[in-house]
């Protein structure tokens, strides 16, 4: 249904404009047929064919002008430009674009700490499980030399012990 009026709507749109074109056309016609009876007698052929081409162009360009007149106006009616140059936002905030400047900082500010923090504790999680895994390589070394040391007693003392 919507789309039927709206077809009837651009049909009438082109008829009021081709009707315009029309009655521009016919005017500069009549007033040409009048320029002719008065210079008829004194124009060779190729002087009245020169003025009737000419007068065909400038009626024809003036009807297109027309055209892009109109529908340069409906465009205006149906579609205003928006000379709204304030944000969205500007309502919601009361100190404009220096308030949004400065919660956009904080918001960035804490992200940024937040970002922080967490790789402090994945880097100190790091380090703690690096130092266990030196601390337990040491006892192992230490408990290892100890008991190198003890077979060299051992070996040691029973060898004296023989003598």
């Amino acid at each position: 249904m919507e789309f039927l009026r709206k077809l009837s709507v651009v049909k009438l749109f082109c008829l009021i404009i081709f009707s315009f074109g029309i009655i521009h056309t016919a005017s500069d016609a009549a007033h040409y047929q009048n320029n002719i009876k008065d210079k008829q007698n004194d124009q060779s052929p190729t002087q009245m064919l020169e003025e009737a081409y000419s007068m065909l162009v400038t009626s024809s360009w003036r009807s297109w002008d027309m055209v892009k007149s109109y529908i340069n106006q409906l465009q205006l009616k149906y579609f205003p430009p928006n000379v709204d140059f304030r944000s969205r936002d500007d309502g919601k905030v009361n100190g404009g674009a220096g308030e949004r400047m400065k919660e956009a900082t904080q918001k960035s500010f804490e992200k940024s700490k937040e970002t922080v923090e967490e790789t402090a504790k994945s880097a100190a999680e790091m380090m703690e499980q690096k130092v266990q895994k030196t601390a337990e390589k040491v006892k192992d070394t230490v408990s290892g030399e100890e008991k190198k040391a003890e077979k060299i007693k051992n070996t040691v003392s029973s060898g004296h012990d023989e003598l």
